[in-house]
């Protein structure tokens, strides 16, 4: 019979780990607790006396209470775990969030601040956000002069790496850096979806963009501010704000003013721009760092965002059964609360008995 738990059978260790160090902290507070009843009795009176004062008191009246809440922890525990065994036909629905990607293909990019250089960094990062938001929907959106749909939104995230890792700084024709052409397509895209699909789903949307900030042309703030009716705007920065220089290639010198564009030039990150495009669009800004903390923040600001429902399925799979042990627990509790209202009854009766008349414990 097949058998298995709310994590994988590998980390089982791990959580048998855990669930022991609870019982025994458990078992230690209760053990605390009663010493501690059991010195304050003794501060009252002796501990001789005690069976003389109290008619009908004995200790071992109050055994089950420990013993009811160990067993009601470890069956908690059990329950938490999710055991899951016997199969049946099952509904399967999957949710996900619609992100669109605003990636900064201008000839800015190619600075090597952070190396190999800013755009290569940038596609490394949403290889690496990708791999967290496994059941998400991405798209792509390419900017620099203008903006330009790459990949529609998709669950297919082998087709959106396929088309991520063709784009570079040629995949746009026309120079510069419009982030508010780019926040409008995004736009555009998330409209056009609505209208296919008959489905609202504003709260689950949000669009990041990856940019060293030198905006040229357009005005991003009041493009993200107009945007966050539709999505919440995210944005992740690229670059040094101490600046870097940019080797522009050579077929620009085929360029009218070929002189001008072969001078290298000094692109600086722009994170105050940045930064008003972000709090405009109701989202959070990020620098990019070498490891993995920028995404990881990005991923946490997702999580603000709604899920809707994509897709459902019926599967045959194995019964969570998680409500067996959870209600075990419930029972151990609830006996615990009554065993605690059948004290005084219970010395009563001792008190009754002809041994307890003569006062002997």
């Amino acid at each position: 019979m097949k058998f298995a738990f709310a994590f994988p059978l590998s980390r089982l260790h791990w959580w048998l780990g855990a669930a022991l160090a609870a019982l025994a902290l458990v078992v230690v507070v209760l053990r605390v607790l009663e010493g501690w009843r059991r010195t304050r009795l003794e501060r009252f009176a002796g501990a001789g006396v005690v069976p003389r004062l109290l008619v009908g008191y004995d200790e071992r009246v109050r055994r089950p209470l420990f013993w009811l809440t160990v067993f009601g922890v470890a069956f908690l525990a059990l329950a938490l775990a999710q055991p899951r065994w016997g199969q049946s036909w099952q509904e399967v629905r999957k949710y996900s969030r619609d992100i669109i990607i605003c990636l900064d293909t201008s000839e800015s990019m190619r600075a090597v601040n952070p190396l190999p250089n800013r755009l290569e960094r940038a596609k490394q990062k949403i290889r690496s956000l990708l791999e967290r938001a496994l059941g998400d929907r991405f798209g792509l959106v390419a900017f620099s002069g203008a903006a330009a749909l790459q990949c529609p939104l998709t669950m297919d995230h082998g087709y959106f790496r396929a088309v991520l890792n063709a784009v570079d700084t040629d995949t746009i024709s026309m120079e510069g850096t419009d982030i508010a052409a780019t926040i409008r397509e995004a736009v555009r895209v998330f409209e056009d979806d609505e209208r296919s699909s008959g489905v609202s789903t504003a709260g689950s949307r949000g669009i990041l963009i990856i940019s060293d900030g030198e905006q040229v042309s357009g005005d991003a703030v009041e493009a993200a501010k107009e945007a966050s009716a539709v999505a919440r705007v995210f944005v992740i920065g690229v670059g040094d704000p101490n600046g870097a220089e940019v080797e522009f290639p050579e077929w620009m010198s085929q360029a009218a003013d070929a002189s001008a564009v072969r001078k290298p030039h000094r692109s600086k990150l722009d994170e105050d721009t940045l930064m008003r495009v972000a709090t405009e669009g109701n989202g959070a800004y990020i620098r990019a760092r070498v490891d993995s903390w920028d995404i990881e923040q990005i991923y946490d600001r997702f999580a603000a965002l709604s899920e809707r429902e994509v897709e459902g399925d019926v599967r045959y799979q194995l019964v969570n059964r998680y409500r067996w042990p959870l209600a075990a627990a419930l029972l151990c509790f609830a006996g615990e609360g009554l065993w605690l209202v059948l004290l005084p009854w219970l010395r009563w009766w001792r008190m009754r008995r002809p041994e307890g008349r003569h006062g002997h414990a």
